[in-house]
């Protein structure tokens, strides 16, 4: 009924940033955070039909933007159609987001 979904990085962001190689190597490597391409993918395998509230979480502040990561993940939404008619949220690090109502 509600998914909490890491966006935490976006791919060029991490690529240029301010991290140290061996830091964006873990961040971005099999093993580390998911990126907001992969998080959008995660979607393809999600009963879209049954999600009441999309949560998109853990944004990185140096390298990711909620814009880049809502514009990611909406793509396969936006492919859904009709299927999908829940509510996108985005917690930010300094703000979270209040109670959900499940039905």
């Amino acid at each position: 009924d509600a998914l909490l979904l890491e966006c935490n990085h976006d791919v060029r962001m991490l690529a240029e940033g301010p991290y140290p190689w061996s830091l964006k190597q873990r961040v971005g490597g099999q093993h580390g955070h998911l990126n907001n391409e992969q998080a959008a993918g995660l979607l393809d395998h999600v009963v879209l039909e049954k999600l009441q509230h999309l949560v998109i979480s853990h944004i990185s502040e140096k390298n990711n933007a909620p814009a880049l990561a809502v514009g990611a993940v909406g793509v396969p939404l936006q492919s859904a159609g009709q299927r999908w008619r829940g509510q996108m949220l985005v917690s930010e690090q300094d703000r979270g987001f209040g109670w959900l109502e499940l039905n």
